[in-house]
């Protein structure tokens, strides 16, 4: 059993900035040895010297990894890495999203909200499940309450009829629906949740940013932002949760198609199709 005053190590996506960025400076101020992954190496560097300004003494902070999670083939060769670095993890934090003002595809041709949202988060964490289930370790997943209005286009999942919003909300619901069945495939303590409306540039130049922007004033800080993500991460109740998906640091209200068992078992087989994986 692993000794409970120990910090835990973590491994953070989305770390880069806003949130993720937020909740990376916290877990290093309490202690825990957090492995900061982004695409943006010059703003990871900069995560990274406000992790070393908080620090205990004593606490190593880890060097931080870049990668891209529009291409499959570099999210394995992150799940490599981090398997060299990293003989435990504790927590794998899938916080890393984007929002886009047109339709594109991933380098492996997937709507790219749905692969960085979703199919990227599904691959990494089964490719670290072993290493997670080794760990006793629990995985938290930055979803939204968007996903409430969302709905898993099972005939057109990669939206050739696309919308921007539409695009997120699916990958929203997607992400709460891969936590339940994450949970009930691998008994792993999986956790999702609602950030709240942050003052973030997360979405930079969709409608979504413009919109947030004129309601700026009204927004959460990052670091209110990140605060249900610390929770998860570090509480007793992210080990053992009573819910699949939180807010305000407590039990949120999924909808009843993120709560829908067949669903999930449906997205799962054709995610791990998509990705490479065996499906069940």
């Amino acid at each position: 059993m692993a000794d409970p005053s120990a910090p835990l190590t973590i491994v953070l996506t989305g770390a880069s900035a806003g949130i993720g960025a937020a909740a990376a400076v916290e877990l290093t101020c309490r202690g825990h040895s957090v492995l900061a992954v982004g695409r943006s190496a010059t703003k990871l560097a900069a995560v990274s010297a406000r992790m070393l300004t908080v620090a205990p003494a004593g606490l190593e902070v880890p060097e931080p990894e870049t990668a891209d999670f529009s291409s499959l083939g570099a999210v394995r060769a992150l799940a490599d890495t981090l398997l060299q670095r990293c003989p435990r993890i504790d927590v794998l934090a899938n916080n890393a999203g984007l929002i886009v003002r047109r339709r594109e595809e991933s380098a492996d041709g997937h709507e790219i909200t749905f692969a960085v949202n979703h199919l990227a988060p599904f691959l990494l964490t089964n490719l670290l499940v072993d290493r997670l289930r080794s760990s006793g370790g629990r995985v938290v997943t930055t979803s939204s309450d968007a996903h409430k209005r969302g709905r898993i286009h099972e005939d057109d999942l990669q939206l050739h009829r696309w919308g921007p919003w539409k695009a997120y909300c699916q990958s929203k619901l997607a992400n709460v629906l891969f936590t339940a069945e994450l949970r009930r495939r691998t008994g792993l303590a999986a956790t999702s949740f609602h950030p709240g409306l942050v003052r973030t540039e997360f979405g930079r130049g969709s409608a979504y940013h413009v919109f947030s922007k004129v309601m700026r004033p009204l927004y959460r800080s990052p670091e209110q932002g990140a605060e249900t993500l610390v929770w998860l991460a570090t509480d007793p109740e992210g080990g053992a949760p009573a819910s699949t998906y939180y807010a305000d640091c407590g039990p949120g209200r999924p909808t009843a198609a993120a709560q829908d068992p067949e669903l999930a078992r449906r997205l799962w087989d054709t995610s791990a199709t998509l990705v490479g994986l065996p499906a069940s």
